[in-house]
């Protein structure tokens, strides 16, 4: 039997708290996963017709697909890896800034990365199809990246959660730049809209709190 000390389990308790108050991510998580059902099953249009398709956009003036794109994912492993994404950044980011600028900022991100795709296909007259919510949570990585400059002499004086930030960084960062078929425009147009929020809030605004869940 292996003993918690009591700075674990105020960790585990806070984590606890966080995920109990996360509606916005569990309502993106749970919107994300029945798309996926009814686009693989009794609703395939759900994906023909919302998948991100600049020749669609232009020709047919279909520009909702900036948005809906966001909400569909190709495979199983693809809508696995950018839900743990989610559920593993996006609700201390929620519980950080609140519900409705974790909203506003997840799907900006979203929106913002699909229109840097968008422009990346039509600058170089490429054709692709894109869907994934990973440009949105890359938004909520930029402004977590924001938090850790802001906060870099605190993280230095604290190696575990400096060593559980890496890790996070790693794998999503991986997830979202490095594996094969990535639209790392979008992933880059996501992150950088995170990033700017987070300056607004936590620079221009003094949001400077400690980040619950990572803190």
């Amino acid at each position: 039997m292996t003993r918690i000390d009591s700075t674990s389990e105020d960790f585990l308790r806070k984590q606890q708290e966080i995920y109990k108050s996360a509606y916005i991510t569990i309502a993106l998580l749970a919107i994300n996963i029945t798309i996926f059902i009814l686009s693989n099953t009794i609703l395939p249009v759900l994906f023909s017709r919302g998948a991100l398709y600049t020749e669609a956009i232009l020709r047919a003036g279909e520009s909702y697909r900036i948005f809906t794109a966001a909400f569909l994912h190709a495979d199983l492993n693809h809508l696995f890896n950018n839900m743990i994404m989610l559920l593993l950044v996006g609700a201390i980011i929620e519980n950080y800034i609140g519900h409705g600028l974790y909203l506003i900022l997840y799907l900006l991100a979203g929106i913002i990365g699909n229109l840097l795709s968008v422009a990346y296909e039509i600058n170089n007259q490429i054709t692709r199809v894109s869907v994934g919510a990973s440009g949105a949570i890359m938004g909520l990585v930029g402004f977590l990246v924001v938090w850790i400059v802001i906060n870099r002499k605190q993280l230095v004086q604290d190696r575990s959660m400096l060593i559980r930030l890496l890790f996070l960084l790693i794998f999503v960062i991986d997830a979202c730049f490095f594996q094969e078929g990535a639209n790392t425009e979008a992933h880059l147009g996501g992150f950088l809209t995170g990033f700017v929020i987070g300056v607004l809030n936590i620079v221009l605004f003094n949001n400077r709190k400690d980040m619950e869940g990572i803190a």
